[in-house]
């Protein structure tokens, strides 16, 4: 590594020294991970927007509350997995980069990462009205609530982008650590990223209530989901499980953060948070596995495909 004249500041690191890499780290370690990341994100983008098609598509799914926050979660991932594709560019090019389009890049990966995870505890508390709370789970997620609901995201979205546009706080790739932080010489920045760091713990833990609320209900009532109800809270439920493995891994684990490979390991946790959902709903539930089988090998006449969705109507949604 070679000096370097640049120096910023950054929220919860101090002061960073920006290198210049020689061209041994450069090619055989800034280069292999651009391309790993390429790679990564393009099938993540691929399959999530073909899970999100089947969302779109099936009739009942569409339908639910549940399946509309998971569509919602999919869209911000999907989102956040594009702005991820722009760390190539930043790692090939191996400057910092602080104009505008890069501080809109920053602002749209800030924005839809605290609303995928304001998402996710929606989803949580969608499980827990559809189980213990089902006599007011048509109200609690009608289609006004529902409604309300998105109008709720899109304008914390909005807030949290336009802070970071005006300058208020502003987060953008650092290369050295492969992943996006917040400039420590914005305002609003240290609190921005405290409130993130809050609503994925409150991510967490309220995922950990909310399925020992729905265990318990389910052993002291003897309750009996349907198949759909159950293959819908196991879905949730891995969803959940990585949260707190993401969140763990993040806070807790010995990380090499000093290693380039442990800040990049770091930063790929974030990669895969914004990738597993669709990976998890495919091997969890079938009906839409087969439904994505479907679109990439369509069956080879109208009357399988009418047996085939007859059949998925007689097993439920799971």
């Amino acid at each position: 590594m070679n000096s370097s004249t640049t120096i910023l500041e950054f929220v919860g690191i101090g002061k960073v020294e920006i290198p210049k890499y020689g061209p041994v780290d450069y090619w055989t370690r800034e280069v292999p991970f651009a391309v790993f990341i390429l790679s990564f994100c393009s099938f993540a983008i691929f399959l999530q927007i073909l899970v999100m098609r089947v969302f779109l598509i099936d009739q009942e799914m569409k339908k639910l509350p549940a399946f509309q926050l998971m569509l919602l979660i999919s869209i911000f991932d999907t989102i956040q997995l594009f702005i991820h594709l722009t760390a190539v560019f930043y790692l090939l090019d191996s400057r910092i980069h602080l104009q505008i389009p890069d501080f809109l890049i920053g602002a749209i990966m800030n924005s839809s990462w605290v609303v995928m995870l304001l998402l996710s505890i929606l989803l949580n508390f969608n499980r827990i009205s559809s189980i213990v709370l089902h006599f007011y789970s048509s109200t609690i997620f009608s289609r006004n609530m529902m409604l309300f609901y998105l109008s709720f995201i899109i304008f914390i979205w909005i807030i949290i982008f336009m802070m970071n546009i005006i300058g208020l706080s502003q987060m953008v790739y650092l290369f050295p650590a492969y992943t996006w932080h917040y400039l420590a010489d914005k305002p609003y920045s240290a609190l921005l990223r405290t409130i993130s760091a809050d609503i994925s713990l409150i991510d967490v833990l309220f995922s950990l209530l909310a399925h020992a609320l729905i265990f318990s209900y389910i052993q002291i009532k003897a309750a009996l989901l349907s198949k759909r109800e159950f293959t819908l809270t196991i879905q949730v439920l891995c969803i959940s499980i990585f949260h707190i493995l993401g969140y763990i891994t993040w806070e807790y684990l010995p990380i090499p953060w000093e290693l380039p490979i442990g800040v990049f390991l770091g930063h790929f946790v974030w990669m895969l948070w914004n990738s597993i959902n669709p990976i998890l709903y495919l091997f969890i539930n079938p009906r839409i596995r087969r439904a994505l089988l479907n679109q990439l090998v369509p069956p080879k006449n109208k009357n399988l495909t009418t047996i085939r969705s007859n059949n998925s109507r007689k097993i439920g949604l799971g």
